[in-house]
């Protein structure tokens, strides 16, 4: 438990110093004087670190071990979150999110590994759903950060501060950390190879890319689309998208059994079914009923990524997952965290943002009738 709950904090600020950005943008796009599409392309140049640095892990940790491969992941967070506070150029903040990503990057494998060697198989899904709990928390701190702090001590001081907090947890989990004793392995592109020739994996990668991009891209930029284009208030902005986010930590909380009860198709169908007509009613309402479809929009996403993992270890053979899952996840991120957030800053720029929540919303109907087709999905 004390490992668990330490590597939960882990993941918690390695997922807060991502996520700040999004309640943060408005504020950073103006002293820093971005164009939008400069502004949301800082998603991307963070996604463009994550990749790397979650691909490359593996020789980290095959000479580190996972310990200090998680240790290393903190520092790199911690110092791209400083160079990012001192800025004051595009450049300049680009450099520092970029090293900011590739920490995050190089903390998964090693972070759920240790967890998974450590813990008996039959608790190894109990221990991960609560593990997981670290993104959406994230989901809800990070707006809330902001409307807390950032009136009396301004944005440079909050990435300032995640990166001290992302530093003491380093110092911590070197000297009182538990488990992550095993080594990594370095990628074997012969399973790479085996893979990705299998459709089911493709179909798979298509809808995490839209999961991903409507939970977590237009988090990143749902702030600025509702400050600028609805021209609500930025405290409040924020306060409703941090709130918002606390459905989701409940739909994850049971998500584990409505997969089991109602199997991985028809939660997957549902989520997007909801989230759909959510993200597309964001760009028609106003008022009391923005606010709603605003909260309503994450509300059953968490119940997709338990689901789509299922799904997703079931392509190949079982020694091959890991490099399953990884690829899938981390080609994913790239699209729905980094390209998509960085279209949505280029449409604000043309006066068309709307357009991107609205292909979103679509595609999301749109992959809700392919599984209503597809009745083998999650089976294979």
């Amino acid at each position: 438990m004390r490992m668990l709950l330490i590597l939960l904090s882990v993941l918690l600020l390695s997922m807060l110093s991502r996520l700040i950005f999004s309640p943060l943008l408005v504020f950073i796009q103006k002293d820093l004087s971005l164009t939008g599409s400069q502004a949301g392309s800082l998603f991307l140049v963070i996604t463009a670190g994550y990749s790397p640095g979650m691909l490359f892990s593996g020789f980290v940790s095959a000479r580190l071990r996972h310990r200090g491969a998680i240790v290393l992941s903190l520092v790199l967070i911690a110092v791209g979150t400083f160079i990012a506070a001192l800025s004051s150029t595009y450049t300049h903040i680009s450099i520092g999110v970029w090293l900011l990503g590739v920490g995050s990057g190089m903390y998964p494998p090693s972070g759920i590994a240790s967890i998974t060697t450590a813990i008996s198989e039959e608790k190894a899904g109990k221990a991960l759903a609560v593990h997981e709990l670290g993104p959406a928390l994230a989901f809800v701190a990070a707006p809330l950060l902001v409307v807390a702090l950032y009136s009396s001590i301004g944005w440079r001081m909050i990435l300032a501060l995640i990166g001290l907090l992302n530093m003491g947890m380093a110092v911590f989990y070197r000297g009182y950390g538990v488990g992550g004793e095993g080594f990594g392995q370095p990628p074997h592109f012969s399973r790479i190879r085996a893979v990705v020739g299998k459709p089911e994996l493709w179909y798979n990668f298509i809808l995490f890319c839209i999961a991903l991009s409507s939970m977590q891209g237009l988090y990143s930029i749902l702030p600025y689309y509702l400050i600028t284009e609805k021209g609500l208030d930025p405290e409040g902005v924020n306060l409703l998208v941090g709130l918002s986010r606390l459905t989701g930590i409940l739909t994850l909380l049971v998500s584990g059994y409505l997969v089991d009860r109602f199997g991985s198709r028809l939660v997957l169908m549902l989520a997007f079914s909801v989230g759909g007509i959510s993200t597309l009613f964001i760009v028609w309402a106003s008022g009391t009923l923005l606010d709603l479809f605003v909260i309503l929009q994450p509300a059953l996403l968490s119940a997709f990524f338990p689901a789509g993992l299922l799904a997703l270890s079931r392509i190949g053979s079982p020694e091959s997952q890991n490099v399953t899952v990884a690829l899938v996840i981390n080609f994913a991120v790239l699209f729905g965290n980094g390209i998509v957030p960085s279209i949505m800053g280029w449409l604000a720029d043309e006066g068309a943002i709307e357009i991107g929540f609205l292909a979103i919303g679509g595609a999301m109907l749109l992959m809700v009738l392919f599984l209503h087709r597809n009745r083998s999905y999650g089976t294979s």
